[in-house]
């Protein structure tokens, strides 16, 4: 009877030692998947941001000439553009409830006109761009890409949207 005793908590310190080293597992399996997510996401984010600037500072000497370009931007985010010359215009055609940081960027003329943006997302950066009416464009992905059109200025880039 003494060595059944010692055979059953033999066995239950077993499976409690395996359970304990299969959490610390999938603890810290799941710890490096999101690790690794967030790197990823901050990877393509500065591809993006280095794509859009190559593009536009390319453009922009190009007097007349103008493309269509389309970005992969992560899911559940957009890409917002502003026209900074035209900031008291850009205010009047806001929408009601528009993402407080950009509108606080923009009055306190920090030196950001593109934020890319979602719920875990905030990335602002410059752009010397200009804008027609309404002076500023918020592109949501359609299928995972966001897409415009760029013309050059001489000093700067035209950004327009094709309806």
């Amino acid at each position: 009877m003494i060595k059944k005793r010692s055979q059953i908590s033999g066995t239950v310190f077993v499976y409690i030692f395996s359970a304990i080293i299969i959490a610390v597992i999938l603890i810290f399996g799941y710890k490096s998947i999101i690790k690794t997510k967030e790197k990823v996401e901050q990877t393509e984010l500065a591809i993006l941001k280095n794509e859009i600037i190559s593009d536009i500072d390319g453009m922009k000497t190009d007097f007349g000439s103008s493309k269509k370009v389309s970005y992969s931007i992560p899911p559940q985010t957009q890409l917002c553009l502003f026209d900074l010359e035209k900031k008291e215009d850009i205010f009047e055609n806001l929408p009601q409830g528009f993402n407080p940081l950009i509108i606080d960027s923009i009055r306190s003329n920090v030196r950001k006109n593109a934020f890319v943006w979602g719920n875990e997302i905030f990335e602002p950066f410059y752009l010397e761009i200009e804008i027609n009416e309404p002076y500023f464009y918020c592109l949501e992905p359609v299928a995972g890409k966001v897409s415009f059109v760029i013309e050059g200025l001489g000093n700067r880039t035209l950004i327009s949207i094709n309806s």
